[in-house]
């Protein structure tokens, strides 16, 4: 079986492709508009995701946040399970 990788949207659950995943963050970096339906991204719902996941929360993600998440993958094969609700700008800054 090949790896799924994992989002959160609101308080849904996504399953991405590997190749559905890079395409999103490629998106999400580029500041294009996506749609998770879309048969490019390769998704479908889930209730939850396994235990051993590492899902990402894209509910409020700008361009930086899959800059940072594309390049960890790129770099990685693995997703860091970020979360923009846990995470503090140090700087304070927008």
């Amino acid at each position: 079986m090949n790896r799924r990788f994992y989002i959160q949207q609101c308080s849904s659950y996504w399953s991405l492709s590997k190749q559905g995943y890079l395409k999103l963050l490629q998106d999400g970096a580029t500041a294009q508009k996506w749609e998770l339906s879309n048969i490019k991204y390769e998704a479908r719902t889930i209730k939850k995701p396994p235990p051993q996941a590492k899902p990402i929360n894209v509910t409020d993600f700008n361009t930086e946040h899959y800059q940072l998440e594309l390049e960890h993958f790129l770099k990685t094969g693995h997703q860091t399970g970020f979360n923009i609700d846990d995470y503090i700008d140090i700087f304070f800054g927008e």
